[in-house]
């Protein structure tokens, strides 16, 4: 029997790693044009790009590997029918749940291994990638002079220049608008001039010959004022485009791991009892003041009826203000247990549907009875995208609290295993997909 166990594993590696590359090759290539974006607009390195697609990876890994479950257990079951391997396995006696087990095994492992790295490892990773792409988008695309365009890309500054040597970095007619005080913006023009860049590219400095700044004071324009110069010199600072990378303190819910978040959970979870508290109190305070003998020993000489009235709708207003303010304490400590009990329950359940994905996975691939990948792709992608689109709308429900977080995350894998259950046992008995409607019609 452990000859056999080791057999029916050795069928699942193979197409567990042709699909595991293949899937993530998959989603990598859709990945890439965002990269290549960044490569093209923001001129950043290559190993800049790889970076930031090797910590995207991780995301990308947490989904192939359930789907390759899926794909590998389709193939082997598909491949061991169409040799008649499984009606050999019959033949001999042995319980096709028997043979199930290794894969079982394999499958927790896997599920394990997987539930570990969304935890410990997926947070961090998520965290940085994160970082990364902000620290790219803050970057300023890299400046292309051309002749007679508006550069706009430089901080408080906008420059034109009608012709430049590139050779020679001479420029000719440039203008150059200092905007960093909007209400006294700068204009410098010059005949011709020369362009270097400095400090490591960070800054840009021009040389510039036979010229005039006028100093423009749009609050007071008899401040305004005109300087004609032979030879003056501008230096234009936060002109560098090089990457500056940041670290930040703060954490999505996806950047954190399942105890950061089952911490928020129980402070958010502690919130309730004071406030439903508080407002029991205040209404019962309230009902006790209005019915006291205190109240309706009031000197009705002193205080008019209108006076009363008014006294009573005050009191009424502060009280609903005061309770609506504790409703909403509530309802927002509910949501955050929601929303992070969504991502708690999320990390285990995604390496959960690997142990789904094999009870269905196996009585459809010895059903299907077809030898090869193409029927296994098709099973695999349909039911993925139900399992996706599942926890989509489950987590939306949550969030919304129409069904518990559990039951969101969790509601797929129950559905899709109860079906491979009900699956492998028609496999066992030999019946047919309908039978038991087809019992209860007679």
């Amino acid at each position: 029997m452990k000859i056999l166990s080791r057999y029916i594993l050795k069928e699942h590696i193979a197409p567990f790693f042709f699909a595991f590359f293949t899937i993530t090759f998959l989603l990598v290539i859709d990945y890439v044009p965002k990269i290549t974006d960044s490569v093209m607009d923001k001129d950043i390195s290559v190993w800049i790009a790889l970076e930031l697609l090797a910590l995207n990876l991780a995301w990308m890994l947490a989904l192939s590997v359930p789907m390759s479950a899926l794909v590998a257990t389709l193939m082997a079951f598909g491949r061991l029918t169409s040799d008649f391997e499984i009606t050999a396995i019959k033949a001999s006696g042995i319980n096709m749940l028997r043979i199930l087990i290794p894969v079982l095994m394999a499958g927790g492992v896997l599920t394990y291994g997987m539930g570990q790295f969304n935890d410990k490892i997926l947070p961090d990773l998520n965290k940085k990638a994160r970082e990364l792409r902000g620290d790219i988008k803050a970057m300023r695309p890299t400046l292309i002079f051309r002749s007679g365009v508006f550069i706009s890309d430089i901080p408080g500054y906008l420059v034109m220049i009608d012709k430049i040597d590139h050779t020679t970095s001479r420029v000719e007619n440039i203008r150059i608008t200092d905007t960093k005080n909007p209400s006294k913006p700068k204009i410098i023009i010059a005949e011709y001039g020369y362009l270097k860049m400095t400090d490591g590219n960070k800054n840009m400095q021009f040389d510039l010959f036979n010229g005039e700044i006028h100093s423009l004071d749009i609050n007071e324009s008899e401040n305004s004022r005109k300087v004609n110069f032979k030879n003056q010199i501008i230096n234009v600072s936060g002109t560098g485009s090089e990457l500056k990378r940041n670290e930040s303190s703060s954490r999505s819910d996806r950047e954190k791991s399942i105890s950061a978040m089952q911490k928020i959970v129980d402070r958010s979870a502690e919130q309730l009892a004071p406030n439903r508290e508080k407002i029991m109190n205040k209404l019962s305070k309230h009902i006790e003041y209005l019915f006291s003998d205190t109240f309706a020993s009031i000197d009705t000489i002193s205080v008019n009826d209108s006076t009363a009235q008014q006294f009573v709708k005050n009191s009424m207003v502060n009280l609903m203000r005061s309770i609506e303010n504790n409703r909403k304490n509530i309802n927002h400590a509910k949501a955050r247990i929601a929303k992070f009990k969504v991502e708690i329950y999320k990390k285990y359940s995604i390496p959960g549907a690997i142990i789904a994905f094999i009870l269905i996975g196996a009585p459809l691939g010895i059903m299907s009875k077809k030898k090869g990948m193409g029927i296994a792709i098709t099973i695999s992608i349909t039911l993925f995208i139900f399992y996706w689109a599942s926890l989509i709308a489950g987590e939306d429900i949550a969030d919304r609290g129409l069904l518990s977080p559990f039951w969101s995350m969790w509601g797929a894998n129950f559905l899709l295993g109860t079906i491979g259950v009900y699956l492998l046992y028609l496999v066992v008995t030999e019946k047919p997909i309908f039978s038991y409607f087809r019992k209860k019609r007679k």
